[in-house]
C-alpha cells in the first residue's frame, strides 16, 4: 500500500519547500505588515491579518513539526538579505546608446539589483520611466492625452512576468532588462515552462512560481495566472504599435522585446510639429540627459545660439507643456514634462 502513497512534499512547486536552517526571523516584519495592509486595501486579501498567520497561508512558512521554515517565496518577497540564500536572484539593468548590445555604447549598468522582487521591481520600473520618453497629444475638445515611447502598463506587466516566471533553481544566472534606443529586452532564466512553447504563450497558462503570483497578486501588481502577457499583446494593438516579440532561447531563456515609438510619434500634436529644428534638437538633448540647464544647452547647441534664444525657445516649449522647470534663479533646470506613468511601485 505504502507504494500507492503521494509525497506531499512531491506536490510543492519549487518556491514553496521549505529551506532547511531557516525561520520568521529571516522576515522583515514591517514590510510583511505592510504588504498585507495593501492587500486588504486591494481586497486580495480577507483573511487573518497577523503576519506569521498571512506567511503560513501564503507558502512563505512552512510549519514542519514544532517550527516554522522559510520557503523560497518567503525569502524573496519578504527577507532582510534575499541574496544570502539566492545569490543570482538579482537583475542586471543596461543601457545602450545604441540598438545592439555594444560594449562601447554603454550608458549605464547596474549588476544584480538586489534587495526583495518588490525592491527590483520599483528600481527597474523608476529607471526605466526616467528614461525613456514621454509626450502628450491633443484629441478634439483640447483635451490632454499622455503618450509614451512604452506604454506604463506594457513595462510593468513585462517586469513582473520576467519576475515571477524565471527558475530560481538557476543559482548562476541572473534576470536582465536591456533598454536601446529603440526597444527593451527583458530576460529571465529559465526559458518557458515545461510543456509550453512560443506557439502557445497566450493559450496555455502555467506558473513556475505559484507562490510568489500570490504575493504579486495581493500586492495588487498582476490581475491573474495568464493574463500579463495578454494584456501586453492588447495594449500594444491598441497603441497601434509593433506586436512584441518572445524568444525561448535553448529552454535556458525567455526573452521578451519591444519596440517603442520614435520622438516624433511620442510628441505628436500641433506643437511639435511647429518647433524648428534647433528647438527639436533641444527637447532631444533633454530627453537624453534627463535634466539641462542653459549653459549646459549652449555647450551642444554651439556659441553661436545665445543663452536669450535658448532661453525663448525653453519657455516657448514650457508654455506648449512639452518641457516643466524644475529649480528657480542660477539653479534653474528643464526637463521632460510628463505625470506619473503609474501609481508609484514602492519597494
Amino acid at each position: 500500500m505504502s507504494d500507492s502513497r503521494i509525497d506531499l512534499q512531491s506536490l510543492q512547486t519549487i518556491d514553496s519547500v521549505p529551506i532547511d536552517g531557516t525561520g520568521p526571523d529571516l522576515f522583515d516584519m514591517e514590510r510583511v505588515r505592510a504588504h498585507i495592509e495593501g492587500a486588504i486595501k486591494w481586497r486580495r486579501h480577507t483573511g487573518d491579518p497577523d503576519p506569521i498567520a498571512y506567511l503560513i497561508q501564503r507558502r512563505c512558512l512552512v510549519q514542519d513539526g514544532e517550527v516554522l521554515l522559510a520557503t523560497p517565496a518567503g525569502i524573496l518577497a519578504f527577507a532582510r538579505e534575499p541574496q544570502r540564500f539566492f545569490a543570482a536572484s538579482g537583475v542586471h539593468l543596461l543601457h545602450y546608446r545604441g540598438t545592439q548590445p555594444n560594449s562601447l555604447e554603454v550608458i549605464h549598468i547596474e549588476r544584480a539589483i538586489g534587495g526583495t522582487i518588490f525592491d527590483q521591481l520599483a528600481r527597474i520600473e523608476e529607471y526605466l520611466n526616467h528614461n525613456t520618453k514621454h509626450g502628450m497629444t491633443i484629441q478634439s475638445g483640447y483635451e490632454r492625452v499622455d503618450v509614451h515611447e512604452y506604454p506604463p502598463v506594457v513595462l510593468r506587466e513585462l517586469g513582473v512576468n520576467m519576475i515571477a516566471h524565471r527558475d530560481y533553481r538557476d543559482l548562476h544566472s541572473f534576470a536582465s532588462v536591456k533598454l536601446f534606443a529603440d526597444h527593451i529586452e527583458w530576460m529571465n532564466p529559465g526559458g518557458l515552462p515545461e510543456g509550453v512553447t512560443i506557439d502557445q504563450l497566450l493559450n496555455v497558462q502555467r506558473s513556475r512560481n505559484p507562490a510568489l503570483f500570490a504575493l504579486l497578486f495581493d500586492r495588487g501588481l498582476i490581475e491573474g495566472v495568464g493574463q500579463g502577457l495578454d494584456t501586453v499583446v492588447e495594449t500594444l494593438a491598441r497603441e497601434k504599435m509593433q506586436p512584441a516579440e518572445f524568444e525561448d532561447i535553448n529552454h535556458a531563456f525567455f526573452v521578451a522585446r519591444v519596440r517603442g515609438r520614435s520622438i516624433e510619434n511620442v510628441f505628436q500634436h500641433d506643437a511639435y510639429t511647429q518647433l524648428n529644428a534647433r528647438q527639436k534638437q533641444t527637447l532631444e538633448v533633454i530627453r537624453e540627459r534627463g535634466e539641462v540647464t542653459v549653459n549646459d544647452l549652449r555647450g551642444v547647441l554651439g556659441s553661436t545660439i545665445s543663452a536669450r534664444q535658448i532661453l525663448r525657445d525653453l519657455n516657448l516649449m514650457v508654455d506648449m507643456g512639452l518641457i516643466v522647470i524644475v529649480g528657480r534663479s542660477r539653479n534653474t533646470r528643464y526637463r521632460i514634462a510628463g505625470p506619473p506613468r503609474l501609481p508609484r511601485l514602492e519597494p
